[in-house]
């Protein structure tokens, strides 16, 4: 989901509707009406899925839907910044201003702060094209790799000694009559 998931400083006041605060529902209603049209549907989607799930974790660590959705400012000044780039979220360092240099996003982090560093891990992390996805074995601790190769060590060694304990009857007594051949003939000689 390209772009969705960046925050934009807003140093505006809370964003307010006849005098009085929004609420969560409110500010997603406004930020979903001035997006409609510009933006295409999956963008919508992902762009209020963001913002939704963003104003519910803050809610959660304890903060107040007011404070968090005095942060985020006007949901049409977001809605604008989100249509002028191109349905997601641009960049926005503390000034305010876009700051998207090499392909890096200044990030809200968790810590309630900015910060690029989680844009170059979340980029670190992402498959050879770019998808997100982290691959299996990629997840797997080195611990599990080593166990893993020494019960294949173990099977190939069991299956070795099986086929041997399984052709010992057979392979016994023809050694036997070729060491029997061999003494004969030194014998002979």
């Amino acid at each position: 989901m390209q772009g969705a998931g960046l925050l934009p400083v807003s140093k505006t006041s809370a964003p307010e509707r006849n005098g009085s605060h929004m609420t969560k529902r409110e500010f997603l209603e406004s930020l979903r009406l001035a997006l409609s049209g510009k933006i295409t549907s999956v963008q919508l989607a992902e762009n209020l899925d963001y913002y939704e799930d963003y104003i519910n974790t803050e809610i959660r660590k304890g903060r107040d839907e007011q404070e968090v959705l005095s942060e985020l400012g006007d949901p049409r000044l977001i809605a604008r910044t989100i249509a002028a780039a191109g349905g997601g979220t641009s960049g926005y360092g503390e000034s305010g201003s876009r700051s998207r240099q090499a392909g890096q996003y200044a990030e809200y982090g968790e810590d309630g702060g900015w910060s690029d560093r989680e844009a170059e891990e979340r980029n670190r992390r992402q498959g050879p094209f770019g998808q997100g996805r982290v691959s299996l074995f990629g997840k797997i601790p080195l611990w599990v790799w080593l166990i893993l190769a020494l019960l294949v060590v173990v099977l190939i060694l069991s299956a070795i000694f099986s086929v041997i304990t399984a052709l010992l009857p057979i392979l016994l007594p023809i050694l036997g009559v070729l060491f029997l051949v061999k003494v004969f003939r030194d014998w002979v000689n």
